[in-house]
């Protein structure tokens, strides 16, 4: 299965908002809880794409619906700079301010969040910028007022016409440290297990063709990534990723050559010393085209890491797949390669239905950065919607740009936590599988969402526990969410959530670990004005566990918010 090298642009012709856009924020709730969706990359080492925290954006560009978000106005490119501020403030009336099992108190928390988004579509560079600083200020409680950044940027420069573009990206959001310790939907409450953390990207590349038989591509990934926490390291990332594929006398016979080299620098923290982990890889590939809408493929190479030894150790690879689009409304696609890991792999599964979608995903490849803050961007709701569309809107600026006014309309941060996953030390082995139904007519939408992802150190912790489990502890995270959404009217919708989360580990000092959120929430939105929207949201939230230093709580709250557009 060839690495995916492009960049696309989202364009078509502007359409007018059918009855679908007001169903459309019913999937921005699914997210809100802690069983979302989830995309990887290639099975090679995958390119860091955009992901981040996000705030609400222009209240005054509508929501379009499914189709129309297939069909951004292409004349939007060429405008140029655009530079928006904007401010907005949330009160949440909570009965449990501490989040403690034993004490609970009342309380108010105010959060004063104004923001600034910078557009760029010129004809060599397009990007979006958007950065938030949140106030949080407590009336009583043990809590002290903090505040947190909210970044999100991604970037495109074409340097030199269609050879030499460069790609950049940049991620500041709030993380949970410990897949066990105290959690909480929201990212107000100080629970002591959560860290601001942010990563930054650089990306060049070039591609082209070799006279006309063949393409090429060569990019350079340098990533940079500060856990904000002492117990966690610093990741710098050093990769490079090449590939040159043509075509054959054969004209169902296609091939490719790939491959990839990188260092990965894991900061020293506390007894952990610093540690450095190289991984290459040379792969060819062939696909042949069965039928017209089916084609498979092979692949043969070698590898060579030392994420399990302190020496480089190689071995051969090897893998079979296949693509079959029978319709435009049907996907289905699948690639198993043998690892030194074991075997890893990549599947998807889709079908849109007259008023209905399914999708299935099911990846197992090495993770190396802690919450995979450069690849699929796990952790808040606008990461996961920004996953969500990727198929749909390629351009990441008008996709950006749909998902901030989506959420917008929903009423609903796009900084809270979609799924409370956690940051390691440590190289790991992932897999990740999601399961999406969603059920759409003309006012209601129902949407469910399965999650579980397993998760298996590669190394042992030198010098014991890292900060999650101990020696070669395994994290399982499962969960789900259940949505349903009512338009009332042109203006206002109805959003019903109701979600559940499970971790379970092994840890050697306690044994067997697990924790369990759960979650619901009801709420109502609303534009207020040309450039004002507002919303009114009331949750109730549950985090148990079965180890003896978990602090359970439970708590209810009623949360206003108002955003303003200048």
């Amino acid at each position: 299965m060839p690495m995916d090298t492009g960049t696309g642009t989202g364009t078509g012709m502007k359409t007018k908002p059918n009855w679908l856009a007001a169903t459309t924020g019913v999937l921005c709730y699914c997210v809100v809880g802690p069983a979302v969706c989830q995309d990887t990359g290639s099975l090679i080492t995958p390119i860091a794409t955009p992901s981040g925290e996000n705030v609400p954006g222009a209240a005054t560009v509508p929501i379009l619906g499914i189709q129309e978000a297939a069909a951004l106005d292409e004349a939007s490119t060429a405008r140029g700079w655009t530079i928006v501020p904007r401010i907005g403030l949330t009160e949440t009336l909570t009965d449990n301010i501490n989040l403690s099992s034993t004490n609970k108190q009342s309380g108010l928390i105010s959060e004063l969040s104004p923001g600034i988004r910078i557009d760029a579509r010129t004809a060599r560079l397009k990007m979006f910028l958007d950065y938030q600083l949140n106030g949080i200020f407590y009336s009583t409680g043990d809590n002290g007022n903090q505040t947190q950044s909210a970044l999100n940027a991604f970037g495109t420069l074409e340097a030199i016409d269609n050879w030499l573009f460069v790609d950049f990206s940049g991620q500041i959001s709030q993380q949970v440290i410990n897949a066990f310790g105290q959690q909480s939907a929201s990212n107000v409450y100080d629970t002591g297990n959560t860290t601001q953390t942010s990563t930054y990207a650089l990306s060049p590349y070039i591609r082209g063709q070799l006279g006309g038989s063949a393409d090429y591509f060569l990019r350079y990934n340098a990533s940079y990534t500060n856990s904000g926490s002492g117990d966690i390291s610093n990741i710098t990332l050093s990769q490079w990723l090449g590939q040159i594929r043509g075509n054959t006398r054969f004209q169902n016979l296609n091939w490719a050559i790939d491959g990839s080299q990188q260092n990965t620098n894991y900061s020293q923290v506390g007894n952990l010393p610093e540690q450095n982990y190289d991984d290459s890889r040379i792969r060819a590939l062939l696909s042949y085209k069965l039928l017209d809408d089916f084609r498979l493929s092979g692949s043969g190479g070698w590898e060579s890491n030392n994420y399990q030894s302190r020496d480089n150790e190689s071995q051969g690879t090897y893998g079979a797949g296949f693509d079959w689009t029978p319709t435009e409304r049907t996907q289905a696609s699948g690639f198993w390669e043998h690892r030194f890991f074991g075997t890893g792999h990549n599947v998807l599964l889709s079908h849109r239905f007259p008023l209905s979608a399914i999708r299935y995903t099911d990846t197992k490849d090495v993770s190396l950065i802690p919450n995979q803050l450069t690849n699929t961007g796990l952790g808040t709701v606008y990461d996961q919607y920004f996953q969500i569309f990727a198929s749909l809107i390629p351009d990441p600026v008008n996709r950006d740009t749909y998902v901030r006014n989506l959420l917008n309309q929903a009423g609903v941060a796009p900084n809270a936590q979609a799924i409370n996953n956690y940051l390691t030390n440590r190289p790991q082995v992932q897999r990740n599988q999601q399961l999406s139904l969603v059920f759409y007519g003309s006012r209601n939408s129902i949407t469910f969402i399965a999650n579980r992802s397993n998760s298996q150190p590669l190394t042992r912790a030198p010098n014991g526990l890292d900060s999650i489990v101990s020696e070669a502890g395994t994290v399982t995270q499962q969960g789900y969410a259940v949505s349903f959404s009512h338009r009332l009217t042109q203006l206002t919708g109805l959003n019903l959530l109701a979600s559940r989360q499970k971790n379970k580990g092994e840890n050697d000092l306690t044994g067997r670990l697990d924790t369990t959120l759960i979650y619901y929430q009801a709420g109502i939105s609303t534009r207020l004005g040309a450039r004002t929207v507002g919303a009114l949201n009331a949750r109730h939230q549950d985090f148990s566990g079965s180890d003896l230093t978990t602090i359970p709580s439970k708590e209810n709250a009623l949360i206003a918010s108002v955003t303003m557009v200048f």
